[in-house]
Order: structure tokens, then C-alpha cells, then sequence
């Protein structure tokens, strides 16, 4: 079986401070299983150069949260290409949050997300239903979100699709194991076959979901919410997922 891969986003939770604890205490002494599950932790944009400095010497990457979908004057706005000048390998697009606040729409998610390869960035598409549906219906949601935003990305780009139930963020239950690898399922034949497509779930991801739905449905790794911040529930995660880790002496700042 080929490795899982992983991500975590820590959104607007941690400050400078916080991140450097986290990546120093929990990340650093795992960074040998965290680089063969090849891990990427997406940044706030102020703390992606910190970040990136702070992992250059593992197999671990660094991702951005957002991306805009173009180059040229936009104040406030960070483009693909400066992601790409300092060193991130990811960006994540479409997150359910952005569709929310910012009301971004497929159309967008997708030129982002092609903004985001034509600089040498992988995309992180994200996709998901806003409320709990039936199995047809939630299929039929996220697969054309996915195919939607699919269709904007050239000819032998490397994406990931994360799907993950909007209801679910933050909560303590994931989707259903069969609707859940239904979805993925679907996402995997959404893609168009001159892309190289990831399929990924997230959404309460606690130690035992990968297990639960690897045996209904070909997928490629999960992305992590508390669980990469709390120690212990990250050394059961990556037990599942890439075998027992092998601890490792912090690394000085």
C-alpha cells in the first residue's frame, strides 16, 4: 500500500509562540513517521517563513491557508508565486470557511487552484457538504464541487482533494464510514486522467478512521484537527498510518 498522506491547518489558533511550542514539542520529536506520512502544516501567512525554517531539516512541508487567484496589484491578498518564492509546497483552496465568509465559489476555487500550479504550488481543493444529507445527495454535492474546480487545472498537475463535511469541523463525530467512502470513491473518479489526483478525508479524524474507511474504499490519507496537536492522539495516528513512530531529540531553535 502506498503511505498515506497527511495535513493540518491550525487556522487562526495559534500565535507565534504557540506554533513554535507545537512544532518544537509535538511535531519535531516525530518527524521521521511525520516525513514518510509526508506531512504538510498549513500556516498563517505571517508565520509561513518561521515555519518553513523550522522543518527545513526533515521531510516534512509547509502550506499556506489561501491563495488569490491571480498576480498584480490586489492589497492585501498574497499570490501563488511568492507561496512558491519562499518555499511553501501546498496551498489550500475552497475551505469551507472561505465559501462561508468570503462567498467563494467553485469557479473561484478552481482558478485559484490553477493559479496555484501554474506556480509549482499543489492545490488543496476543498470540498463538503454544509449539512447532513443522503448518500446520493452528498455524492452528488462534493463530486461537482470537485469536478468544477478539477476542470481548471492544466495538463499533468498534481492536486489534492480534501473532503471534509462541513457539519463535522470541529465536532467529535466524522461522517458515516460508508457515506464517507462513497464520497471518496466518487471524487476519485471525478478527476479528469491527465491530473494526478490525492483523495484525502477530514472532519473529527481520531485514531481508527483512516482503518475504518481504507477497507471500503480507495483513499489517500486524512487531514489532521486536534489530533496533530495533541501528542498522544497523533502518536495513535500515526501508528495507523505509517507504523510506531520513532522519537527523536528536539531540535534547537
Amino acid at each position: 500500500m502506498t503511505t498515506p498522506i497527511s495535513l493540518t491547518s491550525t487556522k487562526m489558533n495559534l500565535g507565534l509562540r504557540q506554533t513554535e511550542e507545537w512544532i518544537n514539542d509535538v511535531l519535531l520529536p516525530r518527524a521521521d513517521a511525520l516525513g514518510r506520512l509526508r506531512f504538510c502544516l498549513c500556516l498563517p501567512h505571517p508565520l509561513l517563513p518561521f515555519g518553513i525554517r523550522r522543518i527545513e531539516a526533515t521531510d516534512m512541508s509547509v502550506g499556506a491557508q489561501n491563495v488569490w487567484c491571480e498576480a498584480g496589484a490586489v492589497t492585501g491578498e498574497v499570490s501563488a508565486g511568492l507561496l512558491a518564492e519562499i518555499g511553501c509546497t501546498h496551498v489550500m483552496v475552497g475551505h469551507a470557511e472561505r465559501r462561508r465568509l468570503f462567498a467563494e465559489d467553485d469557479r473561484l476555487v478552481g482558478r485559484k487552484a490553477r493559479a496555484a500550479s501554474l506556480a509549482g504550488v499543489t492545490p488543496v481543493i476543498c470540498v463538503g457538504e454544509n449539512e447532513r444529507l443522503g448518500p446520493a445527495e452528498t455524492v452528488a454535492h462534493v463530486r461537482q464541487q470537485a469536478s468544477t474546480a478539477l476542470r481548471f487545472l492544466p495538463v499533468g498537475a498534481a492536486a489534492v482533494v480534501l473532503y471534509e463535511p462541513v457539519w463535522a469541523i470541529g465536532s467529535a463525530q466524522s461522517a458515516q464510514p460508508h457515506q464517507a467512502a462513497a464520497v471518496l470513491d466518487a471524487l476519485h473518479h471525478a478527476a479528469p486522467g491527465h491530473l494526478a489526483l490525492s483523495v484525502i478525508y477530514g472532519g473529527a479524524v481520531t485514531p481508527g478512521t483512516y482503518s475504518s474507511l481504507r477497507r471500503l474504499a480507495p483513499w489517500d490519507g486524512v487531514a489532521l484537527g486536534r489530533a496533530a496537536q495533541d501528542a498522544a492522539m497523533l502518536d495513535d495516528v500515526l501508528r495507523e498510518l505509517v507504523g510506531p513512530a520513532r522519537r527523536e531529540p528536539c531540535r534547537g531553535t
